[in-house]
């Protein structure tokens, strides 16, 4: 019930009673007048009134509704101008979402290539580990290879040296047994003596022959073990070091990607940062034009209100002289619009 007398009405005429003391007032003087009501309703009144002195000072003659009228037509002007506005920050907003879009469609863009550039060079390096581990392993198994055949070579000498040890202990066998059967046949007849003694030279000639051929056999297959382990030996060392070339080259050349590679990573991760700034600083703006339209949006919400107030407040009397005082506001009036019009451009 207190709502009710608390209309712009009652307030603005509580008001000018008021201010016809010639004294200081507020708001409890205000509504002890009225008979009731809410400050939340009583204090946006008193600020309209307040505000509205100057156009009474130019209008005096002007009724409170009058200038509601006037002021429902402001109202309108100032809804579809704060509709501009509120379009044009729709129209921000979307032109920042499309660049944050973009932005990040970019970075993911980048992160990805990089991604598949880092992946290759860790191919890459794997491949050249596999590549060195399998030259180890073709280098150990010559070397395997090598110690094979200097085990053979030594088996070969020492197979000669047991063949000759064989022939020697034969020889003197045969040469035992000649003196002791000369020993023990002293008694016999020179043609028996002769013919053993052919014999033995016979025995002696063919031990001497199978022993030449086994010599010259050992010999030769010592040598041609030799000869075969020395070429292996040569062949080994020069596949060694061309291996060891193609390595070095391989892996310089990897080395080389590699570096590329980070130095590109390094561009990227620079674009990033500069394309992060960037973004940042846009989202920035986007809440400062933000902040400023609501700032400007709530500026004349404020106005718009206090206009309304001042009209409503015109709303009791008219006569031939308040058309007058009406030509005369409604000069008031444009030049407002102007002011705003310009104001808004």
């Amino acid at each position: 019930m207190s709502l009710k007398k608390a209309t712009p009405k009652a307030v603005f005429e509580a008001c000018e009673q008021l201010e016809l003391l010639e004294r200081s007032w507020n708001r409890d003087d205000v509504r002890l007048l009225v008979g009731g009501g809410s400050f939340s309703v009583i204090d946006p009144l008193i600020q309209a009134w307040r505000k509205m002195l100057p156009v009474r000072e130019v209008a005096p003659s002007v009724p409170a509704e009058l200038l509601i009228n006037v002021a429902g037509m402001l109202e309108l002007q100032i809804t579809e101008y704060i509709g501009d506005i509120e379009q044009r920050d729709k129209e921000r907003e979307t032109a920042l979402l499309e660049m944050n879009e973009i932005t990040s469609n970019n970075l993911q863009q980048l992160e990805s290539d990089l991604t598949g550039r880092l992946e290759s060079s860790y191919q890459a390096n794997q491949d050249l580990e596999a590549e060195l581990s399998r030259l180890e392993s073709e280098l150990s198994e010559k070397e395997q290879a090598f110690q094979l055949l200097s085990i053979k070579q030594q088996v070969s000498d020492e197979a000669v040296v047991s063949l000759n040890e064989r022939l020697k202990e034969q020889s003197d066998f045969y040469e035992a047994a000649l003196v002791q059967q000369k020993q023990s046949q002293l008694s016999d007849a020179e043609r028996q003596s002769e013919l053993h003694q052919q014999q033995l030279n016979e025995l002696k000639l063919e031990c001497q022959q199978q022993l030449d051929k086994q010599k010259n056999e050992l010999i030769k297959a010592s040598q041609l073990a030799e000869d075969r382990l020395m070429r292996m030996l040569d062949q080994t060392r020069l596949e060694q070091k061309e291996l060891a070339i193609i390595s070095d080259n391989k892996i310089q050349g990897a080395a080389k990607e590699l570096q590329a590679e980070k130095q590109q990573s390094n561009t990227f991760q620079l674009e990033i940062k500069s394309l992060t700034a960037r973004l940042s600083q846009a989202e920035q703006d986007a809440v400062t034009l933000a902040k400023t339209a609501n700032d400007q949006v709530i500026e004349l919400e404020s106005e718009k209100a206090l206009l309304i107030g001042q009209l409503k407040g015109f709303q009791t009397k008219g006569s031939e002289q308040e058309k007058t005082d009406l030509q005369q506001l409604k000069d008031s009036i444009k030049l407002l619009q102007e002011q705003m019009s310009n104001a808004g451009s």
